[in-house]
């Protein structure tokens, strides 16, 4: 990079500097006030958390930009070392040239865009391996292979009753079928599945789920 690029640049960065520096001091001026005091309040005991939500979350937002000033003064930092020493403007992964639009956005960039992108499409991957053989109990079902997945547990125990009530769910008049999708059949898919298909000794049709026949023969009144 040629000697008034340089000199372009360490100006920018000593510009950021001096500005992340005021920030990140009036920051920790604001952190040094305890949080009772800057809401004003007596006393916390007989407030819910929720009456101090906006307080708490605007004192989480300073501590939030406060580290994030603070990792930025570390890398204008040791950006101006890079000007000292002549590797400005290098990526640090690939060795290459960092674009001149990159660094007229970032001044303190150490990485090119192609090294910087492949490192945060890795952060997206960071799962545990087993998670791609090991399906979770709620979630990753295959759709079109389900035996038994989370919804049909939850269906096995909600029949047996629930909080709810009838008017929690809506068009439902009875009890017994106060859960979501109360109306599936049970032990089937398709609607033809559960018509009577095996025909037993006696004549009768039955819907056969073992395998054998478990059926008594009608009792016959006319014989009796």
């Amino acid at each position: 990079m040629k000697e008034n690029e340089l000199k372009y640049y360490q100006k920018r960065l000593e510009d950021l500097r001096y500005k992340n520096e005021r920030i990140a001091k009036n920051i920790s001026e604001g952190l040094r006030t305890p949080l009772i005091d800057s809401i004003g309040e007596l006393s916390l005991y007989d407030n819910h958390p929720g009456d101090v939500g906006d307080a708490t979350f605007e004192r989480e937002k300073d501590l939030g930009l406060k580290i994030m000033t603070e990792e930025q003064l570390a890398m204008i930092d040791e950006a101006l070392e890079d000007i000292k020493e002549r590797k400005y403007g290098i990526c640090k992964s690939c060795g290459r040239q960092i674009s001149q639009e990159r660094l007229e956005a970032i001044p303190f960039a150490a990485l090119c865009l192609y090294c910087k992108e492949a490192i945060e499409e890795g952060k997206r991957r960071t799962r545990p391996i087993e998670e791609e053989v090991i399906i979770p109990p709620f979630g990753g079902y295959n759709e079109t292979n389900n035996a038994f997945d989370g919804e049909d547990a939850w269906q096995a125990v909600a029949r047996y009753g629930t909080s709810n009530s009838p008017s929690d769910i809506g068009s439902i008049d009875d009890y017994d079928d106060v859960y979501v999708n109360s109306d599936e059949a049970i032990g089937t898919v398709e609607k033809y599945e559960a018509i009577a298909s095996h025909k037993e000794k006696d004549g009768q049709f039955y819907k056969d789920f073992l395998g054998e026949n478990d059926e008594d023969a009608p009792f016959n009144w006319a014989n009796e």
